[in-house]
């Protein structure tokens, strides 16, 4: 039987599960170590997170199981634990020890000061108005850390953006919307935003579970350390925008499995493309102070009914500003009768197709102002489809 005796020891020498890496990647993680000694913030993360696999892999969200490829040839366990900048693959062995076969990490990873340069890297960006007043200038956050200001505006944003600017300009206005018409604070001094690489949007109708979306999870690990390190500002707001409801979520849950409290923060979902039920009960747990509006679903039809599905949760929690007489403005609103129709139109048909269907629904719900609404909402999704 293989063992992994002869294999470098790299955690677990005092107590715990022993971690172990092939011999190949001794010296990367060596690296890895020395950066984190040079409170490179990432890399701290990083080895934490590696060391922490000595207590197993129970109740960690950045661990998980590839569906049909749980094991290895030699039938041992396999999983795959995502961390700021790199995956690592993990084998579990009959012995119960872990070792690690594969280390993938960014090219820049190492490169502290310059690893925003290029404005595609994962993490925590300074967002401020331009000269101009017409878009967002871009300052990166090497340690993650929230701007320290009561009330600080905390936007996260979807993936599928080809960099941080890109981002900015869809992301915060969607994220403004939670402050309504109390803008001119994030205007003057403006916000941060959690920006997200990749090709494609997160969550969506076949990845609704937000805690099963999988190319989200280093992402909400860098959040998670963002919003733990937050926890002592006051009143800071965490809105998700579109599928950054899922890094959002994800980091949420990794908060309540640690313990950690968020009182006197708030978060808010703006059209969100995961399950806003999951993240409320997730924000009840942290404590969260939320506002009868917890999430805006747009025309989704799903999301409406995941809302109403946890209105009993909202209700029964008296710190939660969720009333009986919310809930009915909702329903007596039309929120569900105007999300139902369209909703099953913008699923069935797609955005553009659905705009033909719009008026006549519009007139069968009633009212210039629904029409209005619903043109509005059709228009941002469409805008955001085509990169208008």
């Amino acid at each position: 039987m293989s063992t992994t005796q002869n294999l470098p020891l790299i955690a677990g020498q005092r107590a715990g599960k022993l971690i172990r890496c092939i011999t190949k990647l001794e010296p990367v993680f060596q690296r890895l170590q020395q950066a984190a000694r040079r409170n490179h913030y990432w890399a701290t993360i990083a080895v934490k997170e590696l060391n922490a696999l000595t207590t197993g892999v129970l109740g960690k969200n950045n661990v998980y199981v590839r569906p049909g490829k749980s094991r290895t040839k030699n039938s041992n366990e396999l999983y795959y634990v995502f961390l700021p900048g790199l995956k690592a693959t993990v084998v579990r062995w009959p012995d119960d020890q872990f070792c690690i076969t594969e280390l993938n990490l960014d090219d820049n990873y190492f490169r502290a000061t310059e690893q925003y340069a290029d404005r595609t890297r994962m993490g925590l960006y300074r967002a401020f108005r331009d000269k101009d007043q017409s878009a967002w200038d871009l300052k990166p956050v090497p340690d993650g850390k929230v701007f320290r200001l009561p009330g600080r505006l905390v936007a996260v944003a979807d993936s599928g953006y080809e960099n941080a600017d890109d981002a900015a300009r869809y992301t915060i206005p969607g994220a403004l919307e939670f402050l309504g018409k109390n803008t001119a604070g994030v205007r003057e001094l403006g916000c941060d935003l959690h920006f997200t690489p990749g090709q494609k949007r997160l969550g969506g109708m076949l990845r609704y579970n937000p805690l099963e979306v999988n190319t989200s999870r280093a992402s909400a690990v860098q959040l998670a350390a963002t919003m733990e390190g937050a926890r002592d500002i006051k009143n800071v707001s965490w809105v998700a925008d579109f599928g950054g409801s899922a890094v959002l979520t994800q980091a949420m849950q990794i908060l309540v499995n640690k313990g950690v409290k968020l009182k006197g923060h708030t978060a808010y979902l703006h059209r969100p493309r995961t399950s806003p039920a999951k993240a409320l009960r997730l924000a009840h747990k942290l404590e969260l102070t939320l506002n009868e509006s917890f999430a805006n679903t747009g025309l989704s039809l799903r999301g409406t009914l995941s809302q109403f599905s946890v209105a009993g949760v909202r209700l029964s929690n008296k710190n939660d500003a969720y009333n009986r007489g919310h809930h009915a403005q909702a329903w007596f609103k039309g929120t569900v009768a105007m999300s139902t129709p369209v909703g099953i139109a913008a699923t069935v048909m797609g955005g553009a197709q659905a705009m033909v269907v719009v008026g006549s629904i519009a007139t069968a719900i009633g009212g210039v102002g629904v029409a209005y609404s619903i043109g509005q909402s059709l228009a941002e999704d469409l805008r955001r489809r085509f990169k208008l």
